[in-house]
């Protein structure tokens, strides 16, 4: 589905991942981990279109991304980057809306279709009763959920998150993940998610993309990947691994 072949990650000049190949299939979700500075954000960027490669380097369906128009590939890629850079004057539910545009037919509002989704998208975030207030006069909380809730809207068939976990309390991450989990593995989805929770990672994903400072990394399935030697390496720290109800978790020491 999503294939990245020999992909360099570039940032004034520096490079910060080399030669990255890996493919990402429907039904996957991958958790991207690393230390701050190592382009995981940039690789993002690059994955969603928004940066251009300086090759053709990253394909959906085995075309590259610079064949897509803007709308075409919205339809394929969504992206909820980590930062806005505006702050949208709107309402809540306009601005979950915003995530129709791809699917528009015309210039002249929602279609019923549309508006249906909206609606359903603020209704899974829990933010149907904020639908009229203003977005800018949100809680961090509140606004982080209508940000989750309009790439919801936009529907693509693969979801890019940057740290989507952010300003959400733990209710908050267990129904996101899980309604995530939801719908990547019924609905010909994937995700690749940026992500700092080693266990929330053991528990809801499928698949790992390490990324160490010195530009190098590791991709493949959580089970063979998920250990303290690569997590003491990746974050330069030791970690301990122990067993709960069933599951691996691991936690840092010094």
């Amino acid at each position: 589905m999503l294939e990245v072949n020999s992909l360099d990650v570039v940032v004034d000049g520096k490079v910060l991942l080399r030669d990255l190949s890996f493919i990402v299939e429907l039904g996957q979700s991958w958790a991207i981990l690393g230390a701050n500075g190592t382009g995981k954000s940039s690789l993002l960027r690059l994955l969603s279109g928004i940066t251009k490669p300086a090759e053709d380097d990253v394909f959906v369906e085995d075309v590259a991304l610079s064949s897509f128009s803007q709308k075409s590939l919205a339809k394929e890629v969504g992206l909820l980057p980590q930062f806005e850079d505006h702050n949208y004057w709107g309402s809540v539910s306009e601005y979950v809306g915003l995530g129709r545009f791809a699917h528009a037919a015309g210039l002249f509002g929602q279609s019923e279709n549309d508006q249906l989704i909206t609606k359903k998208s603020l209704e899974n975030f829990e933010i149907g009763n904020l639908s009229h207030r203003e977005y800018r006069g949100l809680s961090g909380g509140e606004r982080q959920r209508t940000r989750l809730a309009s790439l919801m809207a936009q529907d693509p068939r693969i979801f890019l998150w940057d740290e989507p976990l952010e300003n959400l309390d733990y209710s908050g991450q267990m129904k996101f993940l899980s309604w995530l989990v939801g719908i990547v593995s019924t609905r010909d989805k994937a995700s690749m998610m940026v992500i700092h929770d080693i266990n929330l990672v053991s528990r809801f994903f499928t698949h790992t993309l390490m990324v160490f400072p010195d530009g190098g990394y590791l991709a493949g399935v959580c089970d063979e990947i998920m250990n303290c030697k690569n997590l003491s390496t990746l974050y330069q720290t030791r970690f301990d691994q122990v067993m709960h109800d069933g599951a691996s978790l691991f936690v840092p020491g010094f």
